[in-house]
């Protein structure tokens, strides 16, 4: 029977630490314990510092006191209120956003190609790239014939674009526009459309412009037009007026987009001394692809007054 008995004791000694009844048991179990038998408790969420009343086994943080369940609610009421009541910060102090269109980075330096009207008549311009912060942005150059701008930030871009040459676009070459259109209420993320070059006769298109089956809305002004590899071919510039066309000829036009040719752009840009970056045709890509590579280049552009 001694055996037995030895036997018994070192194993109840040896198991008191997974019971928590020994020294080696951790000093916040029995509290805890004790609050299980007692009712509802206050129960603090550290990691949030937010304190609520449950049950005792549904508390997953720390019980504290009522009084102290006080003070973390004042606490947390009055830095709520220090948050909404604090002014918001502005990009431009004094002044509002008040339009917004696309623009595409074409150089590492931080050029940025857009449309002349995005920027016509602005006392100050913001560019933001997908997913980054709003960037304070100088005005290079403009021209209000081309309906082109240049803009800059003083930051390297994610990626920038690449154009197409030789272009030698084919007659219902598939492209895709990459912006910030409005639906209802301006996009937050760069969206895709997919389309073709439309060789059909406008008599309102001019020389330096090309036409394209594609939905294209306010906000994709200024935006890039590409190939189906993600190289530019030219830059988005308007839609066209299907009630006004229907009017003077008679036909229905539907989700026709109107583009500035490429060639039109580069002169502009090497005017204005900026080095972009040349490619030859390149395979194409899936949808998801070809968004996943503009969206490292194409940017939001603000319109501050």
């Amino acid at each position: 029977m001694f055996w037995l008995r030895s036997i018994f004791v070192l194993f109840v000694v040896g198991m008191t630490p997974f019971f928590g009844v020994g020294p080696a048991a951790s000093a916040d179990i029995l509290p805890r314990q004790l609050a299980q038998s007692s009712g509802p408790v206050w129960c603090l969420d550290v990691s949030r510092n937010h304190v609520r009343r449950v049950s005792a086994w549904q508390c997953k943080g720390k019980v504290v006191s009522a009084e102290e369940a006080k003070r973390i609610k004042v606490s947390r009421f009055q830095r709520i209120k220090r948050r909404v009541s604090a002014p918001k910060q502005t990009l431009f102090p004094g002044k509002r956003q008040r339009g917004s269109g696309t623009g595409f980075f074409v150089s590492s330096d931080g050029h940025v190609l857009t449309n002349e009207h995005v920027v016509s008549k602005c006392q100050a311009y913001s560019v933001t790239p997908s997913g980054r912060s709003p960037l304070v942005a100088k005005l290079i150059a403009k021209d209000s014939n081309l309906d082109l701008a240049l803009l800059k930030v003083n930051r390297a871009p994610l990626a920038v674009a690449s154009f197409r040459e030789p272009l030698d676009l084919l007659p219902v070459e598939p492209i895709a526009v990459i912006g910030y259109p409005l639906r209802g209420r301006v996009t937050i993320k760069p969206v895709i459309e997919i389309g073709h070059m439309f060789f059909g006769r406008l008599k309102a298109t001019r020389s330096d412009r090309f036409t394209m089956k594609i939905d294209v809305r306010r906000g994709n002004s200024g935006g890039p037009v590409l190939d189906a590899a993600g190289q530019i071919i030219g830059g988005v510039v308007a839609t066209v007026n299907t009630p006004g066309v229907y009017a003077a000829t008679g036909k229905y036009v539907d989700d026709v987009g109107i583009g500035i040719r490429q060639v039109t752009a580069l002169d502009f840009l090497k005017k204005h001394k900026v080095k972009v970056q040349k490619s030859s045709p390149g395979t194409p890509l899936t949808e998801a692809d070809l968004l996943k590579k503009g969206t490292g280049f194409v940017a939001q552009i603000g319109c501050w007054k």
